[in-house]
């Protein structure tokens, strides 16, 4: 059986009614849409504030930029842009970004969408089932080069992955030129694999709101703690002896009760996401909710700790870290 037939892309129509395109657009734009203002482009060098959003007969919102070539974008070109992924694996990350794998619509509540009848969609998350296997020599060479010993998997709870499914449908079956681990959080799990082909394969999960990895394993007590973008970049903070959480994605903000938390257990909190346009909006959109600092690190080592630690050793990662603590 071909796994990748599984798979069952969401629709634009689907994402344009659950979640609706005003919504998009404010989320990937991260600004408020009001019809008749005036905007500048959020998405390139633009202090001329002459673009604006205009909805056109065919039912499509569209932001309306005369400075580019294409003039005019819907909230799915918006997304590609930020994000970086191609159509269609966009709308996976969509999909994930609004946590369309976890809504289940009744055939009643979809009948009404298409009628369009106001339906608000009940938030269920996906069954993720999984047999686990044990690790191999190749695993754990993949986590070494990351500075991620047995003894950080084991206390972080990442574990091989032999079967996966997925609301009972198989999703993956054991392969060791494509491995899958599995993540936890309390009772709720992400899959991870990174040697996958195709992009929108690469992580399935049934987190939701504002799940923060590795959230389990922080001390009751801290000085620095170090807000990052994934659990393996956590376990690379780890290793070298820093305190770190990751957000379910960068364009995912943790919680307020959740920032009350950790600010009453950490003397300071940052914020190091990655060097893109998805990581520099995600923080400062973060840091400006919470005034959290974050890190404006330019990429030069590498997109995050991890990679900077397999491309550059400890000492690289450490002399960054220190950075830290200054902002």
């Amino acid at each position: 059986m071909d796994l990748n037939q599984i798979e069952t892309r969401p629709t634009v129509q689907d994402i344009y009614k659950i979640i609706g395109q005003e919504r998009i657009m404010e989320y990937y734009l991260n600004v408020p849409i009001v019809m008749g203002r005036r905007y500048v482009n959020p998405l390139r060098a633009d202090s001329n504030p002459g673009c604006f959003f205009k909805w056109l007969p065919s039912g499509n919102l569209y932001f309306v930029d005369y400075a580019t070539e294409q003039v005019y974008y819907t909230c799915i070109d918006v997304a590609m842009l930020v994000t970086g992924y191609k159509y269609p694996d966009v709308l996976y990350k969509i999909e994930s970004d609004f946590q369309l794998t976890n809504l289940n619509l009744s055939d009643k509540a979809r009948l009404k969408a298409e009628t369009k009848e106001t339906v608000i969609p009940e938030m269920i998350p996906a069954t993720i089932k999984v047999k686990l296997t044990r690790f191999t020599a190749e695993d754990l060479a993949y986590w070494k080069q990351f500075g991620v010993s047995p003894s950080i998997l084991r206390f972080y709870d990442v574990r091989r992955v032999d079967k996966a499914w997925i609301n009972d449908d198989l999703w993956y079956v054991n392969n060791n030129d494509d491995p899958c681990y599995r993540y936890k959080e309390k009772d709720k799990f992400k899959l991870y694999r990174p040697l996958v082909r195709k992009k929108q394969l690469k992580f399935r999960t049934n987190f939701f709101g504002g799940i923060l990895e590795g959230y389990t394993q922080l001390p009751h007590r801290g000085q620095l703690l170090i807000i990052t973008k994934g659990l393996k970049d956590v376990m690379t903070l780890h290793g070298l002896g820093y305190n770190a959480v990751a957000v379910r994605g960068e364009t995912t903000p943790i919680s307020e009760n959740a920032y009350e938390l950790l600010k009453n257990r950490f003397d300071q909190l940052v914020l190091w996401f990655d060097p893109d346009q998805a990581g520099i909006t995600g923080a400062r959109k973060m840091s400006e909710k919470y005034n959290i600092p974050f890190f404006q690190y330019d990429g030069a080592y590498g997109k995050d700790p991890s990679d900077i630690y397999r491309d550059h050793g400890p000492e690289k990662v450490l002399e960054l870290c220190k950075q830290l603590k200054n902002l």
